[in-house]
């Protein structure tokens, strides 16, 4: 342990861990879920700037905060230069153990639950989108991505959209994600994958970090506004 708030303080203690063998890797949302025999998983939160990296014994990283040492000698570690990642080892079902929402790329996430999570909500859609206890994995600039895609201004109160919108939207997020996970995620600052790969949806973006640039539709000047203290992009004539 390299630096000890790394552990989310609701976590069990991680020596619970030890002699463990690691049955599955998955996720949920933004939560990367490390499923070990006996029923426990070290949920992983990178936030901002964590990432883990596969490496040999004896490779470190200038900011390694947690090693997760294997059998063979090979190790996880998990780096994060802002100290704003989380670790946690849990008991029974992680959704309900971290209190996210239904997964963005969840079949179970049709028209009809979508329709429901938006129903009477005066919250700006960005707003809501970002909200990962009803909807887990979608980041700013995911959704910043997909309410371009979908035509939509992220100023929208969330349950004005109409059937029409909302179809659109949806197939728009699953969209954008499913593209940003081909491409092994967006790296618009130091962000590399477990091979220490940078992404390459950041080649993508219409809109995220393109202020003042011509909209790739229509030409128009691209705007940024402030929303929930996030900074937010928009085409003012594809997104009215």
């Amino acid at each position: 342990m390299h630096w000890p708030r790394t552990v989310d303080r609701a976590s069990l203690p991680l020596d619970a861990a030890i002699g463990r063998t690691i049955a599955r890797v998955g996720r949920h949302g933004k939560f990367i879920l490390i499923a070990l025999d006996g029923g426990r998983t070290l949920a992983v939160h990178l936030r901002m700037t964590g990432r883990l990296l596969v490496a040999g014994r004896g490779e470190r990283d200038a900011h390694e905060r947690l090693t997760v040492g294997f059998d063979d000698g090979s190790t996880l570690r998990f780096a994060d230069a802002r100290k704003f990642g989380r670790v946690r080892l849990l008991d029974g079902d992680p959704k309900a153990e971290l209190g996210a929402g239904i997964d963005a790329l969840d079949p179970a996430l049709d028209a009809v639950a979508f329709a429901a999570l938006l129903a009477r909500r005066k919250t700006p859609i960005k707003t809501l989108l970002l909200d990962q206890r009803r909807i887990a994995g979608i980041g700013n600039i995911y959704a910043n991505e997909a309410l371009f895609r979908a035509r939509i201004r992220p100023r929208r109160r969330a349950g004005s959209l109409t059937a029409a919108e909302r179809a659109r939207l949806l197939r728009a997020l699953r969209f954008v994600l499913e593209r940003a996970i081909e491409r092994r995620g967006t790296s618009v600052a130091d962000y590399v994958d477990a091979e220490g790969l940078p992404g390459e949806f950041q080649n993508l973006l219409a809109v995220y970090g393109r202020a003042g640039l011509p909209c790739r539709r229509c030409r128009t000047p691209i705007k940024r506004i402030e929303l929930t203290q996030r900074g937010t992009f928009y085409c003012p004539v594809c997104q009215q």
